[in-house]
């Protein structure tokens, strides 16, 4: 391995900038999801505590205000957006509190005197959220060669991630040529090079060493979903590289608060449902056995477990109850229905 050599620090925000996250002028706080809102866009639906008009979405703690709007010319079907309307939304989940976006790559481009050159991954959000990387979901994702990617969270600069490529050039001295990676995730570091998040924050820092003894190399760097694999037409060089790849992050509904300890969260309005501490404040979460939208009245609704028997497996006759199911044996045997000839005749 060569030694390390030029060094660029860059910012990251796990999400865009913090004008993107203040409601637009005039928004009330939202007392529901309302009748009149917006709910879906193109094919992605917005469930409260998001939404698009003043007063459809949950406005106390600023960043659930989204832009739904067509391309350029009218063209296509609509997009949605965090905030005015810069990081696109592919997804959101109130079950799992999660937005799935398209993460913008930091792109650092070659240049013949083999410096790294420094950039900015978006603008800062608040630190305290309501938006933080998932780590359980996410991992860093390298294309490029020659490079150590080290992935800083917090004030205190915490170690997150770190991984290194190379490429193995051999009689080229000059250029900046374009190679393809590996199909599937970049486990062996050959082009591209991908590591786990360990911690999550609401902002990074980013270090890139460009490794001396190599040819100077195009970097692009991302933060994706797990779920997200490589594949062999993804190219690597000066505008070859994609611009965003999927990435998801956590919410919160309140932020720098505590789940309270003799009654339920104000935002947890469903029946069924309780508050969930998660990073600097909390969220909102149906109860076992339900499903649905917490953050709406009557949004958690029981589970017919019966209906799923690939799920909840029952040998026996299976009956529905709120919040559970009963597996009993059929009348006239005895034992345990829950497994395979568990049930005997009397």
């Amino acid at each position: 391995m060569g030694k390390v050599g030029s060094v660029g620090v860059v910012a990251f925000a796990a999400a865009v900038a913090t004008l993107l996250l203040l409601p637009p002028s005039g928004a009330a706080a939202a007392t529901g999801p309302g009748s009149s809102c917006t709910r879906s866009c193109g094919n992605i639906t917005i469930p409260y505590p998001f939404g698009v008009e003043p007063g459809c979405y949950h406005a106390s703690g600023s960043g659930f205000n989204l832009t739904c709007r067509y391309g350029a010319g009218g063209r296509g079907s609509p997009e949605l957006f965090l905030g005015d309307g810069t990081v696109q939304v592919l997804e959101i989940s109130v079950q799992r509190n999660t937005v799935r976006i398209n993460s913008a790559g930091l792109v650092l481009p070659y240049d013949d005197g083999g410096r790294t050159t420094n950039g900015t991954w978006w603008s800062g959000l608040p630190k305290s959220g309501p938006y933080f990387l998932s780590k359980t979901i996410n991992r860093l994702l390298v294309l490029g060669c020659n490079t150590q990617v080290t992935i800083l969270g917090g004030d205190d600069n915490n170690l997150v991630s770190s991984c290194t490529a190379f490429c193995p050039f051999t009689g080229m001295k000059t250029g900046n040529p374009a190679v393809t990676v590996e199909s599937g995730n970049c486990t062996s570091g050959i082009n591209c090079c991908q590591s786990s998040i360990v911690l999550s924050y609401s902002f990074y820092n980013i270090e890139i060493n460009r490794l001396e003894g190599g040819l100077p190399f195009t970097q692009s760097i991302y933060i994706v979903d797990r779920s997200f694999t490589c594949t062999p037409d993804m190219v690597v060089g000066p505008g070859r590289s994609p611009k965003a790849l999927p990435a998801t992050l956590d919410w919160i509904v309140a932020k720098n608060s505590r789940c309270p300890t003799n009654t339920s969260a104000p935002e947890c309005r469903s029946n069924h449902s309780s508050c969930q501490a998660s990073h600097s404040g909390y969220g909102c979460q149906c109860s076992d056995g339900y499903q649905g939208n917490p953050y709406v009245t009557d949004g958690c609704q029981d589970i017919d477990e019966c209906k799923s028997p690939n799920i909840y497996v029952c040998y026996g006759d299976c009956k529905n109850t709120p919040g559970s199911f009963m597996c009993q044996c059929p009348t006239g045997y005895t034992g345990n229905a829950s497994i395979p000839n568990g049930c005997r005749a009397l």
